[in-house]
């Protein structure tokens, strides 16, 4: 049989190819290029796959997605919602996400972003009195994979973590709140760590509204996805809030165009899409571990239920 490997948009696509065929060494690997063999291929290793590519995939099986984010395939109209989709659930993957995590709330703790602002000014503010992390409450909002990476370094850290998920099973020993009382899980929330799929439910939750209901003196990361966030809605927050601080990562539309205001504010920080890098080889290993208990199985359950939200 053969695998279909296509990217567009990750780097190191020699280094992807070369790990690819270090694990699926019974596997041909093919690009779109090699359309007469579409036939064969019944495993497809993938990142913005076009829709006409994936229609003529009559064979195909498995689809594994190269990152965390599935909403590349779910939006396919010829996307088969019986064959499953696996996507990236690597522990080095959440640790970066993490480390991302902390990073800025770390910039927002300790006044960070304040200063660099004063730098360009070349002004010396003097002294700002941080934050200690036991007097910070973060909330996850979105407690899955990546989430529960996030939730359990900042728990051992010392800070206060509460955490937004659809359903209220507790993973940790910490308050989870669902959509009938999210407005008190935002009023609680010194900062907001935004890690949500990109589905119906979550366009636009963080929306003028949500931004009303977080504290004056509040920072928001969103590395989830970018349909979350209302992005005219944030600029105008942004705009009226100078105490309110925003880490973004990702967007409604990527590249960020130079023309959005985002760019200009003051109290904003931008990233490009760097919070969870995927680490190449263990995300390979991932997906060998599940391509042999399918070989062996003929079946695989699907990391994604595709009716359903799944935050």
């Amino acid at each position: 049989m053969t695998i279909l490997f296509h990217n567009t948009t990750f780097d190191k696509i020699d280094v992807w190819k070369k790990t690819i065929k270090k694990y699926f060494k019974n596997e041909k690997v093919i690009s779109i290029k090699n359309y007469k063999k579409f036939d064969e291929v019944k495993y497809a290793i993938i990142w913005n796959l076009p829709d006409s590519i994936l229609s003529r995939l009559k064979n195909l099986k498995v689809i594994f997605s190269m990152g965390a984010g599935v909403d590349h395939i779910l939006k396919l109209k010829s996307y088969n919602r019986k064959i499953p989709i696996i996507r990236i659930k690597d522990p080095k993957m959440g640790e970066r996400i993490a480390n991302y995590s902390l990073a800025q709330i770390l910039n927002y703790q300790l006044n960070f972003k304040i200063f660099q602002n004063f730098q360009i000014k070349k002004h010396w503010s003097g002294e700002r009195t941080p934050i200690d992390n036991e007097n910070l409450t973060v909330g996850i909002l979105g407690l899955g994979f990546l989430g529960s990476h996030i939730a359990k370094k900042l728990i051992k850290l010392n800070y206060n973590v509460i955490a937004f998920k659809k359903s209220s099973n507790k993973l940790f020993n910490i308050k989870i709140y669902t959509k009938k009382n999210i407005k008190k899980f935002i009023k609680n929330s010194d900062v907001i760590v935004a890690i949500l799929p990109a589905t119906p439910e979550t366009d636009n939750i963080i929306n003028a509204s949500f931004l009303k209901n977080m504290k004056k003196k509040s920072c928001l990361i969103n590395i989830g996805r970018g349909n979350a966030i209302d992005e005219s809605a944030l600029v105008e927050h942004a705009k009226r809030n100078k105490d309110f601080f925003a880490y973004l990562d990702v967007f409604k539309n990527e590249p960020l165009k130079s023309s959005s205001k985002l760019w200009t504010l003051p109290n904003i920080s931008i990233t490009p899409h760097i919070a969870g890098v995927t680490v190449i080889e263990s995300a390979i290993e991932y997906m060998f571990k599940k391509y042999k208990i399918y070989e062996i199985n003929q079946k695989l359950k699907s990391d994604v239920e595709s009716k359903k939200s799944f935050y």
